[in-house]
């Protein structure tokens, strides 16, 4: 029976083995074969190994020695978008969470003037297209100064504005999730909003939220893709504009950018399993409050993205100093640029939503309070005389 068992495994493996190095085998082939402009069949076995050998061959050779007609390595291309990607989703996930974390407060909020903006907000910005976002942000707001609407400033606000609603509902599904007994016990022991928000809401959200989150920033590393069309030159740019240069190798400078993106993305799911494994077992338990280490867990983040955009910038050959002051003003543009915009969406589409549906709360709200005294009137005494 274990003879069977294991002979049964061992023919599952290798069908799984020939059938995926199949299609793999032809995909490479046939990319080789079309960048190549070769003419030789694809399904012949001597050619189709050919094509294969020969596109690993030249995928090696854009990792490790390739270069331009200039001498600079491929490789300094591709580290430059890695390093532009970093910056600009490790800068805009900390503002979008502490963002999101502010309109999740707003959406349970009982005022019905401080939730419906929150709401609208949030159903804007998750049910319209991030490109078109972008375009109406970066063309739409040209009466703005250089120094404050920039393509970094608008790639940030836009990714920031867009993911926050997303963390919006994230963080209220977090707090929701919780037992209604936590926020009666911390009213027991004389914890106020604030206190119980700190000590006991947002520790014990982490672990729920966490998860969610790391998602959301896999996904952003897709999504900055898009800020190619206002001249940011993050990896997917650099690969495309490698490609361009160098037909031959288009696929290997495309393979090359998917590697990179999946390397980004599976240490973050790791690590996000292993926290929240750690967190709802409760073998993970911080000395300090884990309401501080998310918020400097935030701000690491934060200066991270920072320092990538400084990093990349002192590659080009200018002086340090000068970028790093240039970065951090831009820094403050990109935020002073968000929390503008997030403050004109919330009061305009915010208020003329609350406005639009007040006259029809107004009627409901009579109309329930006319049910209430109505059940609550005294049934008339009727009295019969003989």
């Amino acid at each position: 029976m274990r003879n069977s068992a294991t002979l049964r495994f061992l023919a599952l493996v290798a069908a799984l083995v020939l059938v995926f190095g199949t299609c793999g085998s032809l995909t490479l082939g046939a990319f080789d074969k079309a960048q190549s402009l070769s003419s030789a069949p694809l399904f012949n076995l001597g050619n189709l190994f050919h094509f294969v050998t020969h596109f690993l061959q030249q995928l090696v050779t854009v990792i490790t020695i390739g270069h331009d007609n200039a001498g600079t390595p491929f490789h300094n291309y591709f580290l430059a978008g890695v390093a532009v990607t970093i910056q600009f989703c490790f800068i805009s996930m900390p503002l979008a969470l502490l963002i999101g974390f502010v309109l999740a407060l707003m959406s349970r909020s009982r005022l019905r003037i401080v939730r419906v903006p929150a709401r609208t907000y949030v159903e804007c910005f998750r049910n319209t297209p991030l490109i078109v976002q972008l375009l109406a942000i970066y063309t739409g707001l040209l009466f703005l100064p250089n120094w404050f609407l920039s393509a970094f400033t608008a790639g940030i606000a836009t990714l920031v504005m867009n993911y926050a609603a997303y963390e919006c509902e994230n963080i209220r599904a977090g707090i929701e999730a919780l037992d209604r007994g936590q926020a009666e016990g911390a009213a027991a022991l004389g914890l106020n909003y604030w206190q119980t928000l700190r000590l006991i809401t947002v520790p014990q959200i982490i672990a729920v939220v966490l998860p969610p989150v790391i998602n959301d920033l896999i996904y952003m590393y897709k999504d900055s893709t898009i800020l190619e069309l206002i001249t940011i030159s993050e990896l997917t740019v650099q690969a495309s504009d490698l490609g361009r240069r160098f037909p031959y190798l288009f696929w290997q400078f495309y393979l090359v950018a998917a590697l990179i993106y999946l390397v980004l993305s599976l240490p973050l799911g790791r690590l996000a399993r292993w926290v929240e494994g750690k967190l709802r077992v409760g073998t993970l338990a911080p000395k300090r409050d884990l309401t501080v280490v998310a918020v400097q867990v935030l701000a690491g983040s934060l200066a991270f993205g920072w320092i990538c955009g400084v990093l990349v910038q002192n590659a080009t050959g200018h002086a340090l100093g000068r970028i790093a002051g240039e970065n951090i003003g831009s820094l403050i543009a990109a935020i002073l640029l968000t929390l503008s915009l997030i403050a004109i969406v919330l009061v305009t589409l915010g208020g003329l939503v609350y406005l639009i549906g007040t006259p029809g709360n107004l009627l409901r709200r009579r109309r329930h309070i006319a049910a209430r005294q109505a059940e609550n009137k005294p049934a008339a005494h009727i009295v019969v005389v003989k």
